[in-house]
């Protein structure tokens, strides 16, 4: 025989059956609550009993009190949260970052406050990111807002010793992400562990986040490691539980797979990113090549004649290849010229994906290419100065053909391999048509 359970008080059940039309749409957001005196009236007891249940459902943040017009149903139009979006590719040069890219799409207004500052870290910090007693920390502390409601808080903190003069210490937005600069400067994450817990929010938290009485918070923690597993980045995110929905995605891992296609006409800016990219990178090395501004009006031919080639990793560019079949007469003689072969031009990889032989993938693929014209060769000329590269391609199965000295090149490094010949590193490369 079933045990029942302690009878509830009257303003329990007054509560109890406001929540339950809240819950299946009887009284949807921003509706208006029965008064005071009608719900006295319908349960047979006092106002102050009424009230008792009305506070139970403002203190669980239900509704809200608006006197002296009544109460109403809290609107809700929750923000999806997506921590798995952590370590999704971004483009170089996006126009917003992904927060107000994915708001904007929303059709919602967003917007942000950004504060930098270099502090002494909190216990949880330094225990995060594994810091000594003395070290400091660079701490991004960002509210979000969405039509004019801080939605969530977002404070990142890295160590002071690993982000110090970068875009890191400016109180800007950094629309590609700090990922990407963390990856820049020779630290990029591989890896995360999330931490959620759900409670009541601090006081501060509170004011911040302009919460009601009774709005329980999830506090997301998220620290990212290297491949060598020091952490880098401790991120705490407040989020109100009125104003989020969280979403996981799991999936079982697969062979990685990137696709590969023709620029369009409209992605001159792209590939010009990637070139610049892969530049910077090159200066910041000590390295000279390329440090100078990209030949747009080239990059544009080749793109009309579809030899300017992308890699994508979910729709964002990550790679560029250029692939001809013109042999520079600064370089190759008539007799190498007229000997079928495809030459391969700027071929750039974002920073953030190096260490995971794109660059070999691509060589592969051009290579493929080249069988399937017909040629015999897989052609390109490298800086003469640069041995690091030298000794790149001599490891993916180019034979060095001799270094030319042309006036006003600093290319003259020639190799060559056969066509058709692979390594078989790196991810598959499949290839898209564009769009018609």
């Amino acid at each position: 025989m079933a045990v029942s359970g302690r009878a509830r008080a009257l303003y329990q059940r007054i509560a109890d059956q406001l929540r339950a039309e809240i819950t299946d749409g009887t009284l949807g957001p921003g509706a208006r609550l029965p008064t005071e005196a009608e719900i006295a009236e319908k349960f047979e007891t006092t106002r102050t009993t009424a009230v008792q249940g009305l506070k139970v459902l403002v203190n669980e943040g239900l509704i809200v009190s608006d006197r002296p017009r009544g109460y109403f149903v809290r609107s809700r139009k929750p923000m999806i949260y997506r921590p798995q979006g952590e370590f999704r590719k971004r483009p170089l040069s996006p126009e917003m970052d992904t927060f107000l890219t994915q708001m904007t799409e929303e059709g919602r207004d967003a917007s942000q406050k950004i504060e930098v500052a270099v502090e002494t870290p909190s216990r949880d910090v330094r225990d995060h990111l594994k810091l000594g007693a003395d070290e400091l920390v660079v701490v991004r502390r960002r509210v979000r807002y969405i039509d004019g409601v801080p939605y969530n808080s977002n404070d990142s903190h890295f160590p002071l010793a690993l982000v110090q003069n970068s875009e890191i210490m400016r109180p800007d937005d950094i629309a590609r992400g700090a990922n990407v600069v963390l990856a820049e400067l020779g630290h990029e994450q591989v890896r995360a562990i999330d931490e959620i817990q759900i409670r009541m929010p601090t006081p501060t938290e509170a004011d911040r986040l302009e919460l009601g009485p009774g709005t329980p918070v999830a506090v997301h923690v998220c620290t990212g490691y290297t491949q060598d597993g020091r952490p880098v980045r401790s991120v705490v995110n407040v989020l109100p539980g009125d104003r989020h929905l969280i979403t996981y995605e799991r999936s079982k891992p697969q062979v990685p797979t990137l696709t590969i296609r023709p620029a369009n006409e409209d992605e001159l800016l792209t590939v010009v990113d990637l070139w610049n990219h892969a530049a910077s990178w090159l200066r910041d090395r000590g390295i000279d090549q390329w440090q100078y501004p990209p030949r747009e009006e080239r990059i544009k031919q080749n793109i009309a004649a579809g030899e300017c080639w992308l890699v994508e990793d979910e729709e964002v560019p990550i790679a560029t290849i250029t692939i001809d079949a013109q042999a520079d007469g600064d370089f190759w003689s008539p007799k190498e010229a007229a000997e079928p072969a495809l030459y391969v031009h700027r071929m750039a990889v974002r920073r953030d994906v190096g260490g995971k032989e794109l660059g070999s993938a691509m060589l592969d693929w051009a290579s493929k290419q080249a069988a399937e014209q017909g040629k015999q060769w897989l052609r390109l000329d490298a800086w003469k100065d640069n041995d690091g590269l030298h000794e790149y391609y001599s490891s993916r199965g180019f034979s060095h053909v001799r270094t030319v000295e042309a006036e006003g090149r600093r290319s003259g490094a020639l190799f060559q391999r056969e066509a058709g010949a692979t390594r078989g590193a790196g991810p598959d490369l499949v290839v898209t048509e564009l769009d018609a």
